[in-house]
């Protein structure tokens, strides 16, 4: 049935002549009419003008009134609680949430290159040329430096080296605090080692642990001994193991080492530094053993023929065990006793050698001596040798008592 009540804008409007009049009867026809026309307007869609959706399903109403279907996506971004500087950003699938988002960031999100961002950056044009290099090759040559397998000159500034890097000719750090760390695992031992070629000669490692050969180490190889000290903190920390007995064996020092100790070890009681050495008769010198001791000999007299064996505070003397020969220094002709030691040449027929014989000045010369007459010298004479030129004979005679 057509519609008898016509819609302005998509809103009804009762045609004239459908409403009642008081005290006059209502129509059947009309009235009915407009009855119907209520009955299938309320069961159609209601426009969109009339506050309908146009539409008699969800779906079509979405399209008639360009809506969005339900979302979680959507319904996450309607509880997000926004301000200033802030962004959105997912966590999930569906899921978001908001994040700082300064006005330094919006600049470098508005360039357009990435030239203009890294000036944004406030990356330097050089730098900019190093950053547009395509290889590692192509960066060296823009720095200037040589082959990272081949560096002779310059520094490397605080560095990591990885890997197996060999036949550094030296290594030189200036630091005056931690220059060098060897960083191992939580469970590891990390160690320097020094090799001869092929062959490992010794290494530096701390161990840790307890027991005997654990702590700081130093270690030949060619014996097996090591050095280390203890991590047992104790005045014997200091240890050295012997690998030919399989010995650990406390080092001794100032702190740890006794009197006692070197008695249980060698038998004697090392004597105290202030025990005295003193100068006796004829020494100078001396002193406490806690200092090095020059004792000195006194310079003693001239050895006679009547010094003594004895001694001074200072010096001593020696008797010579033998009448010692002096020289005659007189200058008389007539004189009779010379020192013991004198050698005289006098004539004589012929002494043996060693033989004992008188010998005699002549009396009638101030030259001669000779073995038969004149006056006699004091003592005894041995003969030491005798000469026979042309039949004139002489003998030499040495006083010896």
């Amino acid at each position: 049935m057509e519609a008898t009540l016509p819609r302005t804008g998509g809103v009804y409007s009762p045609p004239a002549g459908t409403k009642g009049v008081p005290n006059t009867t209502i129509q059947s026809v009309p009235y009915n009419a407009l009855i119907d026309d209520l009955t299938a307007d309320a069961n159609a869609a209601r426009p969109i003008t009339a506050g309908g959706t146009g539409a008699t399903s969800a779906s079509a109403a979405r399209a008639a009134l360009g809506a969005q279907a339900s979302s979680a996506a959507l319904t996450s971004i309607a509880g997000l609680v926004t301000s200033a500087d802030k962004m959105i950003y997912t966590t999930a699938a569906d899921a978001y949430a908001t994040t700082a988002l300064t006005p330094f960031v919006r600049t470098l999100l508005d360039d357009a290159t990435a030239a203009a961002a890294l000036t944004t950056l406030g990356v330097s044009a050089f730098a900019q040329t190093v950053l547009d290099d395509a290889d590692a090759a192509t960066a060296r040559a823009t720095l200037g430096a040589n082959n990272a397998s081949n560096l002779t000159t310059g520094t490397i500034p605080n560095t990591r080296v990885s890997g197996v890097y060999d036949q550094f000719t030296q290594v030189r750090a200036s630091s005056d605090g931690e220059a060098f760390s060897l960083l191992g695992s939580a469970t590891g031992d990390p160690f320097i080692a020094f090799w001869k070629a092929s062959d490992r000669k010794g290494y530096i490692q701390h161990r840790d642990g307890t027991a005997n050969g654990d702590g700081i180490r130093v270690a030949n190889d060619d014996t097996g001994d090591y050095l280390y000290v203890s991590n047992v903190n104790s005045i014997d920390a200091l240890k050295f193991y012997d690998s030919s007995v399989a010995a650990h064996n406390t080092v001794w020092h100032s702190g740890n080492l006794a009197a006692s100790d070197i008695n249980t070890l060698y038998g004697y009681t090392p004597a105290s530094n202030a025990v005295q050495v003193a100068a006796g008769n004829g020494l100078t010198g001396g002193g406490a053993i806690s200092a090095t001791r020059t004792l000195t000999l006194g310079t003693p007299s001239d050895i006679t023929n009547s010094t003594t064996n004895s001694v001074t505070a200072t010096s001593h003397t020696h008797a010579l065990g033998f009448i010692a020969a002096e020289v005659y220094t007189g200058t008389s002709a007539t004189n009779t006793n010379y020192p013991v030691g004198t050698y005289i040449l006098a004539q004589d027929a012929g002494t043996n050698r060693n033989a004992s014989s008188p010998v005699y000045y002549n009396s009638g010369d101030s030259i001669r001596f000779n073995t038969v007459s004149g006056t006699a010298l004091s003592g005894t004479w041995r003969a030491r040798g005798y000469e026979d030129q042309s039949g004139a004979r002489a003998t030499l005679f040495q006083r010896t008592a």
